[in-house]
């Protein structure tokens, strides 16, 4: 273990330090670790609390790495539990859940995500999220209708839309659903259930051609209107030659 790495963290754990002396041995402990450099056990939770402490914001780790099973449970805790966390807490536990931080997310995890940091500006990142686990450990297609569910009864647009990517993490079409969406008031909820059709595996193509041409017939938005003609362009091209 090199000796700038254990500086690092002496300066980092030290109360009487100067703040910017703190901030660059936390820069040193993040790029260390990022790098796959050998690090004392106890440096990520030390650069996760200075984090915390400083306020520096989810910048750092949208950078970095801060691999740790301790600091996203903590993480976790912040985003769920803690009543005191502010708007900068959270968005940095958000930024420290990705990678192998994603291991100890639970389904009750991101149900209570989403009821509680939810809003239009964290959605793409909670998005990240939940198909980072998806990708990691699999949700049980009834978890994801759930969510699904959960997400597009939010008065936010930008929720309702996360809820059509949450949907198309589920192996098939689910017809219903997505015929609900497209007659939602929004025309960006609109255009994004028509651009999730285009995502559909091979045996929903289909029916998937035939739910977009539906739509069209009765679409007035001209930028809804535009993304369902691309869709069905594309739809089109990827059908299989038949002889």
């Amino acid at each position: 273990m090199s000796l700038l790495v254990r500086s690092a963290l002496e300066t980092l754990e030290d109360e009487s330090a100067d703040a910017a002396l703190r901030s660059v041995a936390c820069t040193t402990l993040l790029a260390a670790l990022t790098a796959g450099v050998d690090v004392p056990s106890a440096a990520p939770m030390a650069v996760w609390r200075w984090l915390l402490r400083s306020g520096s914001g989810a910048s750092a780790l949208h950078l970095h790495e801060l691999p740790s099973c301790e600091v996203a449970r903590d993480a976790v805790r912040v985003l769920t539990v803690d009543p005191e966390a502010g708007d900068d807490a959270r968005d940095l536990a958000l930024a420290a859940l990705h990678g192998e931080n994603l291991a100890v997310v639970t389904d009750a995890d991101v149900l209570l995500l989403a009821e509680r940091v939810m809003d239009e500006g964290r959605t793409r990142r909670f998005t990240f999220l939940v198909e980072g686990v998806h990708e990691l450990r699999g949700f049980a297609p009834d978890f994801l209708r759930v969510l699904r569910d959960r997400l597009a009864a939010s008065s936010s647009p930008v929720v309702r839309a996360a809820a059509i990517e949450i949907g198309g993490l589920l192996a098939r079409i689910d017809e219903l659903f997505t015929q609900r969406m497209l007659r939602d008031v929004s025309p960006a909820v609109r255009r994004a259930a028509l651009e999730q059709l285009e995502r559909v595996e091979v045996p929903d193509r289909g029916r998937a051609s035939a739910l977009v041409s539906q739509h069209l017939g009765g679409e007035q938005h001209r930028s809804v209107v535009g993304a369902g003609l691309s869709v069905l362009g594309a739809l089109v091209r990827r059908e299989p030659e038949t002889h």
